[in-house]
């Protein structure tokens, strides 16, 4: 048995049951193509899990001396994640607390790489801050919050307290851009793919995650670099299993931002790209066994968030396309901006991939809402689009 637990666990989940492993499932969404058994712990997206609830799942879900996968919602409280191993005990299958505190503490991870000689690969960090004076307010600062993910916790510094938890870094230019790897403890570390990735900004959220495409295309000596610096910070935090490294890639220039100690929000893409899979390599990595990676297979694929443009309560009987994952449940509530759903797409090069992808979001979202709208007027849904 697995047990996974992540804010959003659904895509981990599907990936450890694809490896043939038994799998419960802890998340807050609860959505309809989670595997079961799987429990809805309460919390917040932002500010987490309810310990106690978490705790108390767990051990209703999964025996002592199950395996342990964790996703986003444990970087800004390590303890949380020590707490959840011992309650078992499960046995981790990934990075363990100290490990997480040490990437997701901002001073502490600016300072270590400031010792791996990066600047030989012409990469940077920003400038990062834990507090800063009233006269040194630019629109060149972005505050964060430590270990949140999604990028809704980021927003541009316009001065005044810094909240609890928060730090601040100065805006750098470049593309989103993140390397997918898989490391061990023996300091084997191999570059799964690497995507560009992009914000879809709401108004209260300018930085608010879109969607990724990969593999994106790059210069082979840039790819290169990329996989170096991945490779000198899994070493040097000693990283293991599914990670990847958050960065801004302007020309040739490269600005190093975090690390995500866990697979994260393009692990639907790996698990496709990779013949295979990525699952079972990261849990042989992380267990010290022996692993693989398939071959890459061609083409380009890209997924991406549906946001809701409206409120609306999920129909009944939605005809829910093969291509979209993280379901939710019919009847239940969606607000306005919040995800709808997730939406993935094929292509032979990325222009084709991002056209596709666009075009299927668009539909989505619109028949969704259409039908939510009209439940009991059909003779004013209207046909769907073809994508």
């Amino acid at each position: 048995m697995i047990l996974v637990a992540a804010l959003s666990g659904r895509a981990i989940a599907q990936a450890v049951a694809r490896t043939g492993a038994a799998v419960a499932t802890l998340d807050q969404f609860g959505d309809a193509d989670l595997p079961l058994p799987a429990r809805c712990v309460p919390g917040d997206p932002v500010a987490g899990f309810d310990r106690e609830a978490l705790i108390a799942a767990a051990r209703t879900l999964a025996p002592p001396g199950s395996g342990l996968v964790v996703g986003s919602g444990f970087e800004q409280e390590p303890d949380l994640l020590a707490a959840l191993i011992q309650a078992g005990p499960y046995r981790l299958l990934g990075n363990g607390p100290d490990v997480v505190r040490a990437v997701k503490d901002p001073a502490r991870f600016a300072a270590r790489l400031a010792t791996l000689g990066l600047e030989d690969l012409s990469i940077g960090h920003p400038q990062t801050r834990l507090a800063m004076s009233g006269d040194e307010v630019s629109g060149d600062w972005l505050v964060k919050r430590a270990g949140a993910a999604g990028g809704w916790h980021i927003a541009p510094w316009t001065g005044g307290p810094l909240p609890d938890g928060h730090y601040l870094q100065r805006r750098a230019a470049g593309r989103p851009t993140s390397v997918a790897f898989i490391a061990d403890r023996s300091g084997r570390c191999e570059t799964v793919a690497i995507s560009r990735q992009w914000a879809d900004p709401a108004p209260d959220a300018p930085f608010r995650y879109g969607g990724a495409v990969l593999p994106a295309a790059m210069p082979q000596p840039l790819a290169d670099r990329l996989a170096e610096a991945a490779r000198r910070i899994a070493a040097a935090f000693g990283l293991v299993g599914l990670n990847s490294l958050d960065l801004l890639v302007d020309g040739m220039s490269v600005t190093v931002l975090e690390v995500n100690p866990r697979p994260g929000a393009t692990l639907d893409l790996l698990e496709r790209h990779r013949r295979g899979g990525v699952m079972r390599a990261h849990l042989d990595a992380a267990a010290g066994r022996g692993w693989t990676l398939g071959a890459a297979r061609p083409g380009v694929i890209a997924g991406a968030v549906a946001y809701a443009a409206n409120a609306l309560t999920v129909p009944a009987d939605f005809p829910w396309p093969p291509w979209c994952a993280d379901l939710p449940r019919a009847g239940g509530a969606v607000g306005g901006g919040q995800p709808l759903c997730s939406v993935t797409a094929w292509g032979g090069d990325e222009e084709e991939v991002l056209r596709r992808l666009s075009c299927r979001i668009e539909r989505i979202v619109a028949d969704c809402t259409r039908r939510a709208c009209f439940v009991e007027r059909t003779a004013d849904v209207v046909p769907s689009l073809q994508c």
